[in-house]
């Protein structure tokens, strides 16, 4: 029983964190937030004021997708345990001596098992579609320079 719930509090830790915490946000007028962030650069910490949507807008980025994996290595396959375990765990299922052997599934093969079409395949004459170029509109030409500001925790709107 003790076992089951350390894993609950674990799992409740892991997954429940929000991406700020409240004892970060320091202000909020109905129009701008003000919150304290870590700057992992410097190793300081900074205060921003961000408009409320483009606040928002950064925590929707932290929303995972639907059936998103949150956690990958947990139980026996944590990183901490797997060594004491992994051999046990493979002995009680009758693989020792057998190597595991990573399958690997394309992108294409995923969405067609998850959505029932293929990605590259036209749906007007059923054809291979193949990419011949990325055009980025007028909005989204300085897509590295917006990328570099998201790294250093802060954006602007084009």
């Amino acid at each position: 029983m003790l076992f089951l719930k350390e894993n609950v509090e674990y799992l409740g830790r892991y997954l429940k964190r929000p991406p700020i915490g409240e004892t970060r946000i320091t202000d909020y007028d109905g129009i701008s937030v003000t919150y304290e962030y870590l700057d992992h650069y410097t190793q300081e910490t900074k205060t921003m004021s961000l408009p409320a949507l483009i606040f928002i807008a950064n925590l929707i980025t932290h929303i995972p997708d639907r059936y998103f994996r949150n956690i990958r290595y947990y139980g026996f396959l944590a990183n901490r345990i797997r060594g004491k375990y992994l051999p046990l765990v493979n002995h009680l299922l009758q693989k020792t001596g057998q190597t595991a052997q990573k399958v690997y599934t394309t992108w294409r093969s995923m969405i067609r098992k998850t959505f029932g079409y293929d990605p590259i395949k036209c749906p007007e004459c059923g054809a291979r579609m193949a990419l011949e170029s990325i055009v980025f509109t007028r909005k989204f030409k300085n897509i590295i320079p917006l990328h570099k500001q998201i790294a250093h925790g802060y954006f602007q709107l084009l």
